[in-house]
């Protein structure tokens, strides 16, 4: 069971535990923006709308320098997009400065000049074909795709194997503890104590008089004084209690009696004490020895 738990327990997780496309998809995301804000930035230097472009462009700029973006870049394994990102980061703050010093005009013919058109498309081809298992967006620049989408189905197929592994083994064990304490109660309550405890068995208008040789929660063995045939309910007098019963069993010298309802365990325990095994009683009689030879 504790193997079978640890299993479990690994599974869960693996499955919990972020994989490389997911961890990626930030970054990926960063430069979808990127190429989205550069086209964007580009538009309004050709048309002179949309100047908000500038200003997000400018935003993407200031958070996201150029050595962090290069050191996050690496970390997930997409160097094939670090050199063009970086340049296209570059030429673009060349752009806005001359852009705020020169003007749009001037902005505009240096873009031609350092093509940084054909720059953003090559950026925003190369960011299309990163995997990730985000869902593509609308809009200027390229767009997410999500070929490692099979990847996060596997992921949370993972997890729910976990999860219903973790879930059989706590059902499971929680029914072999439910089993193993009812058959500890019924051994409890079935366990024989003998005993020599004086006794009425009252059947009908009959009553006869004996005593109980062992005693249990659940029942008794009874030995009349008198041999008597009985059968169906009884009710037992022993001890200062009367127990209503029923016959089970009787042969010549005992009857066997199931109690309607089980016995206190507490006074099951004071008689035991009460009435302890007597030394002469028929069903517990040492049988005497040969005497040795020349004695």
């Amino acid at each position: 069971m504790r193997k079978w738990l640890s299993i479990a327990a690994l599974l869960l997780m693996a499955g919990l535990s972020p994989g490389r496309a997911g961890a990626g998809c930030p970054v990926h995301q960063d430069l979808s923006n990127l190429h989205r804000a550069s086209k964007g930035f580009l538009s309004y230097l050709s048309s002179g709308q949309g100047a908000y472009h500038v200003q997000d462009l400018k935003n993407w700029i200031s958070t996201n320098p150029p050595a962090p973006l290069r050191q996050r870049m690496r970390a997930v394994g997409i160097q094939s997009v670090e050199a063009g990102a970086l340049e296209l980061l570059q030429k673009q703050t060349v752009l806005l400065q001359i852009l705020a010093s020169q003007g749009r005009a001037a902005a505009l013919e240096n873009a031609r000049h350092l093509g940084v058109q054909d720059l953003a498309a090559e950026v925003g081809i190369k960011v299309e074909a990163l995997p990730c298992d985000q869902v593509k967006e609308d809009g200027y620049g390229s767009k997410l795709v999500a070929v490692a989408a099979s990847d996060a189905h596997q992921r949370q197929q993972i997890i729910h194997a976990g999860i219903a592994w973790i879930s059989f083994l706590v059902l499971g064990g929680s029914i072999l503890y439910f089993l193993d304490r009812i058959g500890i109660r019924r051994i409890r309550r079935t366990k024989r104590y003998p005993c020599s405890v004086p006794c009425q068995l009252q059947a009908g208008s009959r009553t006869l008089q004996g005593r109980l040789v062992d005693l249990s929660r659940a029942g008794a063995k009874v030995h009349p004084d008198v041999p008597l045939v009985v059968s169906g309910r009884v009710s037992l007098r022993f001890g200062g209690h009367t127990v209503a019963a029923q016959i089970r069993w009787q042969t010549a010298d005992y009857i066997g009696v199931q109690f309607a309802k089980d016995f206190n365990f507490l006074q099951l325990h004071r008689l035991l004490e009460a009435f302890p095994m007597e030394d002469d009683d028929p069903g517990v009689r040492e049988v005497p020895l040969p005497p040795r030879l020349g004695a």
